[in-house]
């Protein structure tokens, strides 16, 4: 069981919108965020049942990314890692 690629929204749909989803148990967004003139992928999880406004501070993880196909690669990576982290 695993986030694969197909699971995750094109970076076409990441230059204009937030992506939000869940994963048995835990909880993440994607989007792009401009630092310094340029554009990254920020990634952020967090334990379910909670929204993100709802969720401690301290129970949130961030992680920025090249706005790139091998940066959400990364990040697809990025949160199967914390999924195993989490989980346990």
């Amino acid at each position: 069981m695993e986030i694969e690629k197909k699971d995750l929204m094109p970076l076409s749909f990441l230059k204009k919108e937030r992506y939000t989803a869940s994963f048995h148990g835990m909880r993440y967004f994607m989007e792009k965020k401009e630092e310094e003139g340029e554009n990254h992928l920020l990634v952020a999880c967090w334990p379910e049942p909670f929204a993100f406004a709802y969720t401690k501070e301290e129970e949130k993880s961030y992680k920025s990314f090249p706005f790139t196909e091998e940066g959400l690669e990364d990040a697809r990576a990025y949160l199967m890692e914390e999924w195993e982290r989490r989980k346990g």
